[in-house]
C-alpha cells in the first residue's frame, strides 16, 4: 500500500500529531511564575501608579493562554482597588500569530472581548471590536471612589481604540464607539425637578475620543419620570474628578413626574408661553467633583 496515496489526510494527520505534541510540551514546560511575574510588571509599567497582581496564569490547548484575576490597586491612593478581571484567555490570530491577538475576559458579571493589533516598530497598537456586555456598573470600585454617590446599571457597548507608547508608557490614545446603560439609576448631588436620582430604562451614546477629548453625540434617555437627550465634551485630567465637563440638552418631564411636582408644571407652563415648546433645555457644566446644573430658558 502506498502510504503517500492519500496526501491531504495525510498531511492533516501531520498537522493533527505536531498540535498535540506542541500543546503536550507547552502544557508540561510552560514556564507559569516566570511568565506570571513578567506579566506583572508589564501592567504596572502601561498603568502608572498603579499595582497589577495576577492570581494563576498558564496554557491553554492549543495556542491559548489563559489567566486568573487580575487586580489593579492605585497606589496613590492608599491602594484602592481600580478593576478586577476574573478571567481572560488570549490566543494569537493565525493570519498574523506575532502582532494581533484575541482576548476574551469575564469582568463585573458581563462578558467582553477584542482584538489587539501591534506595531512595534511604530510604538502603537489598536484594541478594535471592542465588544462590552452586561457590565454591572454599580459594582465598579473606580466609578464608587469617583462620583460619590448611587450609580446603577448594565453597560454595553462596541468600540475602537488607537494607542503610541514611549518607553513603555502610553502617550497617547484616540477612539469611538458607543454606549449604552439599561436599568440603571444615578443620584443627584442637588434635586432637578424635585427628583433626588434619575431611573433609567436606557441611555445610548456614540462617543469620540481625541488624546484627552471625549465628545459625545446623539446621546439619547429614556427614564421612568424623565426623558430627554443630550451631546457635550469632557476634558479628561488627572485626577479624573477634575475633568472639565459642558453639556447642553433637553428633558422631557414625563406623566409620573408632572402629577407629583408642581415645579416640574410650572415649568412647562412657562415654557409653554415663552418659547411653544414641552421640553426643558438644560446646561450640565463643571467638573466631576463639582458640577453645575441649570435650566437654560
Amino acid at each position: 500500500m502506498n502510504p503517500f496515496k492519500n496526501r491531504p489526510l495525510l498531511l492533516f494527520s501531520l498537522i493533527f500529531y505536531t498540535f498535540i505534541l506542541a500543546g503536550a510540551l507547552l502544557y508540561l514546560r510552560f514556564p507559569t511564575d516566570d511568565f506570571k511575574l513578567f506579566c506583572q510588571n508589564k501592567l504596572t509599567q502601561l498603568l502608572p501608579g498603579t499595582q497589577c497582581t495576577i492570581d494563576n496564569i498558564g496554557y491553554k490547548f492549543p495556542f491559548g493562554m489563559e489567566i486568573q484575576t487580575i487586580h489593579c490597586k492605585d497606589q496613590t491612593k492608599n491602594d484602592q482597588t481600580l478593576f478586577t478581571i476574573d478571567t481572560a484567555f488570549i490566543r494569537p490570530i493565525l493570519t498574523a500569530p506575532i502582532s494581533q491577538f484575541h482576548v476574551a475576559f469575564t469582568a463585573y458579571e458581563g462578558k467582553h472581548d477584542f482584538s489587539i493589533l501591534t506595531n512595534n516598530s511604530e510604538q502603537k497598537f489598536t484594541l478594535q471590536n471592542i465588544h462590552i456586555a452586561h457590565l454591572n456598573i454599580a459594582k465598579v470600585p473606580f466609578l464608587k471612589t469617583t462620583f460619590n454617590r448611587e450609580l446603577t446599571g448594565f453597560l454595553s457597548g462596541d468600540a475602537t481604540f488607537n494607542f503610541s507608547w514611549t518607553n513603555g508608557k502610553l502617550m497617547r490614545s484616540d477612539g469611538e464607539g458607543n454606549i449604552t446603560i439599561k436599568n440603571g439609576s444615578f443620584g443627584l448631588l442637588f434635586p432637578i425637578l424635585s427628583l433626588k436620582k434619575i431611573d433609567l430604562k436606557e441611555l445610548q451614546s456614540d462617543f469620540i475620543v481625541k488624546k484627552d477629548q471625549l465628545q459625545l453625540s446623539k446621546g439619547l434617555f429614556d427614564g421612568k419620570e424623565l426623558k430627554g437627550e443630550f451631546a457635550g465634551d469632557l476634558t479628561l485630567k488627572s485626577p479624573f474628578n477634575q475633568s472639565g465637563f459642558a453639556f447642553k440638552g433637553t428633558l422631557e418631564p414625563l406623566p409620573p413626574l408632572l402629577k407629583k411636582s408642581k415645579f416640574a408644571q410650572n415649568m412647562l407652563i412657562t415654557l409653554k408661553r415663552q418659547h411653544n415648546r414641552s421640553t426643558l433645555p438644560f446646561l450640565l457644566q463643571g467638573n466631576v467633583k463639582r458640577p453645575r446644573f441649570k435650566f437654560d430658558t
